[in-house]
């Protein structure tokens, strides 16, 4: 007889058209939608159209807690969008109950954002008791991107301030930038709505499949185990990306309402993947590589000879990091870990990319596939076969 375990209840899997959740992932995207990040035009044309302090309230209240965003899922998940009753909930159902809550729970929701950030990377660090402006300033440094630590420790410290700029951050979304795309689309959503609902009933690996055209990634198959719903919601403008956010007990995935509808979900061999609130999965075919020379390929197997940076190879593979989370995560001094970094970087492995003041690290996986196909094709004989032999080229 086998040891006695205590069972975990089956997931309960389903979706939902959710607009409240829509609008966690419709901000995260505009958040994002920059020239170059590969999200669609009316993103990157809606948010440059944004006035400018909208544009500053949507920076920073997503720019504090993490790449992952967490502090915005922090309002929408107290409102409790998957409650069978408000399955169908307004903006103006979530707007009336935002501001029923005390400028204190405002408060509260970022130090849990800030929270899961330290979780994530392992520092033990829980928000001051008190109003230590040192103390304040080293809990919510490791989550800061795009946001000003000065205005963040204001905010934080000022909970009405936080309560006013967060819910006027939402309402500008829907006034100004999504109420009409959201009618326009309404009746996708809800067509690709019931799709998913179909989906769900076949269960979480396969549903997941049909949905997003992906296996279930190892980074979210992670965070299952604290997990005891999964709930499919789709938006309008993910393309060929898809995002989730993980919290307990929820696992909310958004995925793309248009590549359902038109059959383009079909499931893929691999994939890159960010995963985040609204942080995009990378879905794009493989690319074309190129042989290296031969003082590119010793660069690159140097800097890969390393198990620290190899550990940062793999960190990465989960998605683009900044440096402090690296290190938090490697558990060794930050300069070690900007010897790494550039090393790999000068090695053409690892890519950085500065955004607001900080610069963030992440695979160039072109070139991390063409040492891999330079290795084997050093490693074919004429006609294309692996050779046994050694010495052959």
């Amino acid at each position: 007889m086998g040891e006695l375990i205590v069972g975990r209840p089956a997931l309960q899997v389903s979706a939902c058209a959710s607009l409240p959740l829509d609008m966690v992932s419709v901000m995260s995207l505009l958040y994002r939608a920059v020239p170059g990040s590969g999200l669609d035009r009316w993103l990157i044309a809606t948010r440059r159209e944004l006035p400018t302090q909208l544009q500053h309230d949507l920076d920073l209240l997503h720019g504090f807690s993490g790449r992952l965003l967490y502090y915005m899922e922090e309002p929408i998940m107290r409102f409790e969008p998957l409650l069978a009753e408000r399955c169908d909930a307004t903006i103006d159902d979530l707007l009336v109950y935002l501001e029923s809550l005390p400028a204190t729970d405002y408060r509260e929701m970022a130090e849990h954002a800030l929270g899961r950030v330290h979780q994530d990377l392992g520092t033990g660090l829980a928000a001051p008791s008190g109003t230590d402006e040192f103390e304040w300033r080293r809990f919510i440094e490791p989550g800061i991107t795009t946001a000003n630590g000065d205005e963040v420790l204001h905010l934080l410290l000022d909970s009405s301030q936080l309560k006013s700029r967060t819910i006027r951050l939402i309402r500008g979304i829907w006034d100004l930038a999504y109420e009409t795309e959201y009618h326009r689309h309404r009746d996708r959503l809800r067509e690709a709505d019931r799709v998913a609902q179909a989906a769900s009933a076949k269960g979480l690996t396969t549903a997941f499949a049909e949905l997003t055209g992906n296996r279930v990634p190892t980074t979210l198959a992670a965070g299952l185990g604290k997990a005891a719903r999964v709930t499919f919601v789709p938006s309008m403008h993910l393309g060929s990306f898809m995002s989730y956010v993980l919290y307990p007990p929820d696992v909310i995935i958004f995925f793309s309402a248009e590549h359902v509808l038109s059959g383009h979900a079909q499931p893929v061999e691999t994939a890159a993947i960010t995963n985040g609130a609204g942080g995009p999965f990378d879905t794009a075919p493989p690319m074309a590589t190129e042989d290296l020379d031969g003082g590119q390929l010793l660069e690159a197997l140097r800097a890969i000879s390393d198990a620290n940076r190899l550990r940062i190879l793999d960190l990465l593979g989960t998605g683009e990091l900044y440096a402090n989370e690296i290190v938090g995560r490697l558990g060794i001094a930050q300069s070690a870990v900007s010897r790494h970094l550039s090393q790999l970087e000068r090695a053409g492995l690892v890519v950085v990319n500065p955004r607001g003041g900080m610069k963030y690290y992440a695979i160039d996986a072109g070139r991390l596939a063409a040492v891999g196909e330079t290795l084997m094709n050093r490693a074919r004989d004429d006609h294309g076969a692996i050779s046994a032999g050694a010495g052959q080229a």
